[in-house]
């Protein structure tokens, strides 16, 4: 192994260790969305990192399952490292913008709810592009490697998909009522 390289239990590690700091980081948000309320923002500092969590595990096996059927070239570990890695990526995104979030939440009734959505927002483009990027750089001479940006596609698809509905059974998580507080019903509704 030279010195570039990681071992398998280091990348574990590494892995395990963004996912945990990016719960972290994502509670810093909930507290900060959740501000208004004390109540609430105590609530939102398991509510958010749970929702994650739970939408991550739902999506997980879905993209794994997808990754073998189509006989990608890229590991599974890689596959939940980079994914890891975007979520952590996205949860800091989350963290940085959790100061402006809570000064807007207090101090306008304009601009404190679109300010958490767009954050929101902001992180879920931000972890993509960077799960993305890290399957890229790992596959970046391989031929066969749009196999693999299918399986990274479905997993985000199915994340989404499940943070969606996990925000709603969540709900509340921001102090003003939103589309999102219903789950996809809500969204979607005519």
């Amino acid at each position: 192994m030279s010195g570039g390289e990681t071992s398998r239990s280091q990348q574990t590690m590494l892995t395990i260790l963004a996912l945990f700091a990016g719960l972290a980081l994502s509670a810093v948000w909930g507290l900060a969305a959740g501000s208004t309320s004390a109540t609430l923002a105590l609530a939102n500092a398991y509510k958010v990192p749970m929702v994650i969590l739970l939408s991550a595990l739902t999506a997980l096996p879905a993209g794994l399952v997808a990754l073998r059927l189509l006989g990608a070239p890229l590991p599974a570990q890689q596959l939940v490292g980079a994914f890891a890695s975007a979520i952590f990526g996205g949860t800091l995104v989350l963290a940085t913008l959790a100061p402006l979030v809570a000064i807007y939440y207090h101090t306008s009734s304009k601009a404190g709810l679109p300010l958490a959505l767009g954050s929101v927002f902001v992180a879920l483009a931000t972890a993509s592009l960077l799960f993305a990027r890290a399957v890229v750089r790992r596959l970046a001479d391989h031929p066969r490697r749009a196999s693999s940006f299918i399986a990274v596609a479905v997993l985000v698809v199915l994340f989404l998909a499940a943070l969606l509905q996990f925000v709603g059974m969540a709900s509340p998580i921001i102090d003003a009522g939103t589309r999102f507080d219903g789950g996809f019903d809500a969204v979607f509704s005519r």
